[in-house]
């Protein structure tokens, strides 16, 4: 399952074909609507996710408001302020959808934190990992540091270290 910004990036460096053709890519219905254009040096480039969910090329997947909000019902608001919609919406679905083997991509390190304060980190990939995975790493010029495995890893590890602390918690989920 793929965040809007892994989605971008895909397009931007030419290889959203290919990642597709390696897996099976679901995608958050808030995503959906967030992940509209990529920038190239000719200009704005359309991406139009909902054609390809129409095409089967994607499949959409969702969260109600009230999974959304019992999810992250225990963050401090200021913390979860930072979190875009889409991501809450993935993370959410990575929560209910525990047992399925779904996996969310994402580069962005709150969401990594969430993941991990959440108690969910098996669940999560950087983008460098799905690239290699799939064989794809080499088609990439060079990666923003928040796009690698290091920058997962360690947010992910953050986020498991505020589970244990109740850092970012309104009610903390292992309280001591």
């Amino acid at each position: 399952m793929l965040d809007a910004d892994i989605i971008v990036f895909s397009h931007h460096f030419g290889i959203w074909q290919k990642l597709k053709a390696a897996y099976e890519v679901h995608v958050p219905a808030t995503v959906i609507d967030e992940a509209q254009f990529f920038e190239t040096k000719d200009g704005r480039k359309v991406i139009d996710l909902s054609a390809e969910e129409s095409a089967d090329q994607i499949k959409r997947l969702e969260a109600t408001a009230a999974d959304i909000s019992d999810t992250f019902q225990d963050f401090e608001p200021t913390f979860l302020a930072a979190l875009h919609d889409g991501e809450k919406e993935g993370i959410t679905i990575l929560q209910i959808q525990r047992e399925s083997g779904i996996v969310f991509c994402t580069g962005d390190m709150i969401a990594f934190e969430s993941v991990g304060m959440l108690g969910l980190s098996s669940s999560c990939l950087s983008f460098e990992g799905i690239l290699q995975m799939a064989g794809l790493l080499k088609s990439v010029t060079r990666l923003l540091p928040h796009l690698t495995k290091k920058a997962h890893d360690h947010h992910l590890e953050v986020g498991k270290t505020r589970r244990t602390t109740g850092e970012c918690f309104k009610n903390p989920p292992l309280s001591l």
